[in-house]
């Protein structure tokens, strides 16, 4: 798995905009709902943190920047809900109760903690913020992971605050490049992280509300690793 200085190192050389998001076509791959095990952030210091980052970013046109509800740290992405599914990425209603029991069980020991929010980075599809927490979200996501048998994700943990949208992929403009990393040393702000949500994301929407299918609270216990 790569860390965020590696990406960070990767996005300043290669400087390449893809299409990002949950509304590219290509990645919807003709489904209608994606499921996700997300970590809400709610935090009002954390939100406020925002406001410099976003006003940076917002002149770029092809930045789309989520808004207050849709922030969120993404966990897992186990697939598709799918009535009778036919893929391996495609997740049936009795799928989403498994997914949601074996998360309980995963994470009955695991006590809430603080995880602190800082420095802007991006992806060809993506800008996002750091989470630092001493590897805390990434030991509750490999318990999920495990648990529930799904896929191992790409990346390291991360709050997205904006996808990019282009047509297709295009070189990043030097100025673009240059107003992320000016907030590449930035912090923003501190939540403390004592539930889970397993979600679905209507995929016809720009920004919807993600409908919370269980909610998975931190057992307070000690995790056992």
């Amino acid at each position: 798995m790569d860390g965020y200085e590696e990406l960070w190192g990767r996005f300043r050389r290669d400087r390449r905009l893809e299409p990002g998001g949950h509304t590219n076509p290509e990645w919807q791959d003709g489904h209608g709902l994606s499921v996700s095990f997300l970590i809400p952030v709610e935090a009002e210091n954390a939100l406020e943190g925002l406001r410099p980052l976003r006003e940076a970013l917002e002149p770029f046109p092809f930045v789309s920047l989520h808004p207050d509800h849709f922030m969120h740290i993404t966990l897992l992405l186990p697939g598709f809900l799918a009535q009778e599914p036919g893929a391996d990425d495609e997740l049936s209603p009795d799928r989403l109760e498994e997914l949601a029991t074996g998360a309980r069980e995963a994470l009955a020991d695991f006590p809430p903690f603080p995880a602190e929010l800082r420095n802007l980075n991006a992806f060809p599809g993506a800008v996002f913020v750091e989470v630092h927490d001493g590897g805390m979200i990434g030991k509750v996501r490999e318990a999920v992971r495990v648990r529930c048998g799904l896929a191992k994700p790409p990346g390291p943990p991360h709050l997205t605050v904006a996808y990019i949208k282009v047509p297709e992929d295009r070189a990043a403009p030097d100025a673009f490049v240059e107003a992320v990393g000016r907030y590449r040393d930035r912090y923003v702000g501190e939540i403390e992280v004592n539930r889970v949500e397993l979600t679905l994301l209507d995929l016809k929407k720009e920004y919807p509300e993600p409908q919370t299918v269980a909610t998975i609270r931190l057992g307070g216990g000690s995790p056992k690793f």
